[in-house]
């Protein structure tokens, strides 16, 4: 069945026992990403090998991301896109979550084709190739892509799946990355402007990744590419143009570890046991968002009500998903 993008809002397709409705594709919808007012979350779980439905299937702790962001920044426009054809489902705990997110009037559900999505970009020609067939991380790897073409598309912000926003971004300027570690970037917060030096530095990132692509590496193509664009960007070391703010790097800002990183991903457990919490509280205070490390916590089970980091940052920052998730976080 062939369906016109435009009118996937009114189709409804019956399978079984489930109903769902397709998800608009972000290129031909006719509600677009707001250039630099758009916050980018995306989901390829899809591109796995396992993957057998296209079913939107969020955690509560991925719709607790995408709530914060819609929850202390509502002036912008917040966008999940998810990497392959996706269904909303109106049944079951996932309509729950999906009501409880969707009820922000700035929540935007899309997907994309891949090969579309690439196009009059500088990584055009490269995934034609098919040179993405190649990784070994095929999850990670079309994430870390993804975020860059949208940013080249869209300017914006960038953020994993795996993170708490707990205040504004609205009045923050853009251009900006965050420091994991003294040594590295990481490319979990990306925000760059739809033009001048953000479209300037999104395209070198688009470079360096068709130039350097590892599809053995699982962090090659996305902190460590982010980390050498900048730093090449910068002219200068990573703690100097940190220390130094936007002037030390051509109007580029690289936030210290504290404003998206605060707590390492060796120290996941800070936000998922009672005995950290006082500490992880206190270390958090200053920070933008946490970060939880999902590749570490994933399996990590966090009951409604824990006297843990959490789930007192879930209470506050993603209310409507907590109050839908069930037992479970």
């Amino acid at each position: 069945m062939i369906i016109n993008p435009q009118q996937h809002r009114f189709i409804m397709l019956k399978n079984k026992s489930k109903c769902v409705i397709p998800v608009l594709d972000i290129l031909y919808s006719s509600s677009k990403p707001p250039l630099g007012r758009s916050i980018f979350f995306h989901e390829t779980s899809c591109t796995s090998p396992g993957s057998v439905s296209n079913i939107m299937n969020l955690t509560a702790r991925q719709a607790c991301s995408i709530e914060s962001a819609a929850l202390n920044n509502p002036n912008f426009q917040i966008f999940t896109v998810f990497s392959c054809p996706t269904y909303r489902p109106l049944v079951g705990r996932q309509k729950l979550l999906v009501d409880a997110i969707e009820s922000y009037e700035n929540v935007n559900f899309r997907h994309l084709n891949l090969r579309d999505y690439a196009m009059n970009t500088p990584i055009e020609d490269w995934v034609k190739r098919g040179e993405l067939l190649n990784s070994s991380y095929p999850m990670q790897h079309t994430s870390d892509l993804l975020r860059l073409i949208s940013l080249y598309r869209f300017g914006g912000i960038y953020l994993d799946m795996d993170i708490i926003v707990l205040k504004s971004l609205e009045k923050l300027p853009l251009n900006y990355v965050g420091a994991e570690s003294n040594y590295t970037l990481a490319n979990g917060v990306i925000s760059l402007t739809a033009d001048g030096i953000g479209h300037e530095v999104a395209e070198l990132f688009l470079q360096q990744y068709q130039k350097y692509f590892n599809g053995n590496d699982y962090v090659q193509n996305g902190p460590t590419l982010v980390t050498a664009v900048l730093l090449k960007y910068c002219g200068t070391s990573l703690m100097k143009a940190i220390e130094g703010g936007r002037k030390s790097c051509k109007g580029f800002r690289l936030f210290n570890t504290t404003a998206f990183y605060s707590i390492p991903w060796q120290e996941w457990k800070h936000f998922t046991e009672p005995r950290y919490l006082e500490e992880t509280m206190a270390r958090t205070k200053d920070s933008l968002m946490i970060h939880i490390w999902n590749i570490a916590s994933r399996r990590e089970r966090i009951k409604v009500a824990s006297n843990i980091a959490y789930v007192k940052y879930a209470e506050k920052h993603c209310p409507r998903t907590y109050a839908a998730a069930g037992d479970y976080v």
